[in-house]
């Protein structure tokens, strides 16, 4: 996932405030609606403290769904639904956002 940002320019997205989640979460619903995307946040390697897998900063806006995060089955990646954030396994097959600096 991250390489294919890489070769468009970027990374992952990365949700840094309320304004940008709010329009990463548009664009989730005008494209899939209910489907998640992936972002480029994560908690691999410190479970429970998220961060951006771009420059390994800390996550800044974390809006998650009810009950999340979880760790279901070693969860350690973040998606976005038109809901809020999720964790997921990094390693299933999924849409995702990148971020393109301009």
């Amino acid at each position: 996932m991250n390489g294919r940002c890489k070769e468009l320019g970027g990374y992952l997205v990365q949700i840094d405030d309320r304004e940008e989640y709010s329009n990463v979460v548009k664009t989730v619903r005008a494209v899939r609606g209910h489907k998640p995307f992936y972002t480029g946040i994560t908690d691999e390697g410190s479970e429970g403290r998220f961060y951006n897998y771009n420059d390994k900063s800390p996550a800044k806006y974390l809006r998650w769904r009810w009950f999340q995060p979880d760790n279901w089955h070693g969860e350690n990646c973040v998606t976005i639904y038109s809901t809020g954030l999720n964790d997921r396994g990094c390693r299933k097959r999924g849409r995702y956002i990148c971020e393109v600096p301009a």
